[in-house]
């Protein structure tokens, strides 16, 4: 009975990581210039956020790319009002 369950656990969080992977694979990435031109920073802050790990980010090859969705949350966590 018990490994019947874990089985299904299993299936779901499958499942849930498959809906979430095709949610944020439908979104187009951008690239540095277009993410630095969209947060109206120099390329150079841009970089230095991601070398601060301060800005989310994907290495696609040697290449680093980001998404609207993730830009957007990290500029709503970063905004003091």
């Amino acid at each position: 009975m018990r490994a019947a369950s874990s089985r299904q656990q299993s299936a779901a969080t499958i499942e849930a990581g498959d809906a979430r992977d095709s949610t944020v694979l439908s979104e187009p990435l951008l690239n540095a210039v277009e993410a630095a031109r969209l947060l109206h920073v120099p390329r150079s802050t841009l970089y230095e956020l991601v070398r601060s790990r301060h800005l989310p980010h994907v290495k696609v090859g040697r290449g680093l790319r980001f998404t609207r969705t993730d830009l957007g949350a990290w500029v709503e966590e970063n905004t003091f009002r």
